[in-house]
């Protein structure tokens, strides 16, 4: 791992002029344009400009977020009223962050690798297999025994390094112990996720650095290698303030703000940046016994995994209300007719939203919840799917176990 600490060369910001700005990303737009395999590598430079401090900037920096966090801790201040910053959980992705979905989206781009914990790529649309987060993601958790991924709509990092959060796997063969997934100074990062860049890194054709300092290894080994690799080595654009060590194998050195390439490199490449809109699934299953109808309300991310997204629901039958907050909440009915009451944790503002459900036959309904934090709307579209009788049986029977238990 980098030294924190640097020097006053090291911390120097430069900025090209509007009309180099403008040459330079023509280039940037031609290398996106014939590049097979192009992919990204992000730092702290690319969540700046949503309120997220970085960790390296300068006591004079120009960024709106003020100086770095390890330069404060360096000169024992404090951060100033004048800078612009926010919690990492409220953070809106910048326009640097929706291109990069946009772009993948289009199939131009193959994966971002990034070294940031802040979970601003996930929160933005990046599917899980095109986003690679070298230093672990701060709302995510991962079971020791069975490996099983749980994102959290809140920071999860535990600040120990035995990374325990105090829950445990909702698997009822497994409840193992969840840990927090950031990787601390002098620990190894994940070998699957530092094998995947490599891999991506050996067939890239263009590496595109965002808002990176370029000094903390293993990590930037990996734009090194699309440089400097012996067999048709690839190019590497690099975009940040300071200089970095690896600007001598660069093709294209750019000096400005992140955002501010991203929107030229938007227009030459005929691209509209996307809204950051909040994507949410909920899962209701319903399940008729002899019993009774049992009601289950899960939240996961769009693409299916469990993800805590909910601070309350509330169901309510005949004028009484139950409240829950376990996850997943379960209601058993008398009759059909319940109205299900969504309780978010809020950092954008959402709102409650109700869903009036009645279902008298085993099914499973996905809604598809989606939130537009600059107007405060929400949108829903639904899935209804029957179940699967063994199927239903076999859960049943499992559940029946771990209650008895």
């Amino acid at each position: 791992m980098a030294d924190t600490v640097r020097n006053e060369e090291e911390k120097k910001e430069f900025f090209d002029s509007p009309e180099e700005l403008e040459k330079k990303v023509d280039r940037l737009a031609e290398l996106v344009k014939k590049s097979k395999h192009f992919i990204a590598f992000t730092g702290a430079g690319v969540s700046t400009s949503t309120g997220i401090p970085d960790f390296r900037s300068g006591m004079d920096t120009k960024l709106e977020t003020g100086p770095g966090v390890w330069e404060l801790s360096a000169h024992k201040q404090s951060r100033g009223a004048a800078h612009k910053t926010t919690s990492v959980v409220r953070a809106i992705p910048s326009p640097t962050h929706m291109l990069l979905v946009k772009m993948h989206q289009e199939g131009i781009l193959k994966c971002v690798v990034s070294q940031n914990v802040d979970g601003l790529h996930k929160r933005s649309g990046l599917p899980k297999q095109a986003l690679f987060e070298l230093h672990g993601n701060s709302n995510l958790e991962k079971c020791e025994k069975c490996d099983h991924e749980y994102i959290r709509d809140y920071d999860c990092c535990m600040g120990r390094y035995d990374h325990l959060t105090g829950r445990k796997c909702d698997d009822p063969k497994c409840n193992g112990d969840l840990k927090d997934t950031i990787i601390h100074f002098e620990e190894s990062l994940p070998l699957d996720t530092l094998d995947a860049s490599y891999q991506h890194a050996a067939k890239a054709d263009l590496c595109l650095v965002y808002g990176s300092s370029l000094t903390v290894t293993p990590a930037a080994e990996i734009p090194e290698n699309v440089a400097t690799r012996r067999s048709s080595p690839g190019d590497l654009v690099i975009v940040n303030l300071q200089r970095t060590p690896l600007d001598h194998v660069a093709s294209l050195r750019i000096f400005a703000k992140c955002d501010d390439v991203t929107q030229l490199l938007a227009k030459k490449l005929s691209l509209d940046i996307p809204s950051f809109n909040i994507h949410r699934k909920l899962i209701v299953s319903t399940t008729i016994t002899p019993k009774g109808q049992r009601v289950e309300v899960a939240g996961t991310d769009m693409e299916g995994h469990p993800f805590s997204y909910l601070k309350q629901v509330d169901f309510s039958v005949d004028g009484e209300v139950e409240s829950h907050n376990e996850e997943p909440a379960v209601i058993w009915l008398k009759n059909n007719m319940v109205k299900i009451t969504l309780r978010f944790q809020g950092h954008y503002g959402e709102p409650d939203f109700s869903i009036n459900f009645n279902s008298d036959k085993d099914k499973r309904i996905e809604y598809n919840l989606q939130y537009n934090p600059f107007t405060g709307v929400w949108s829903m579209t639904e899935n209804v799917q029957e179940k699967n009788v063994d199927e239903l049986a076999t859960q049943m029977e499992q559940k029946t176990q771990v209650t008895e238990q």
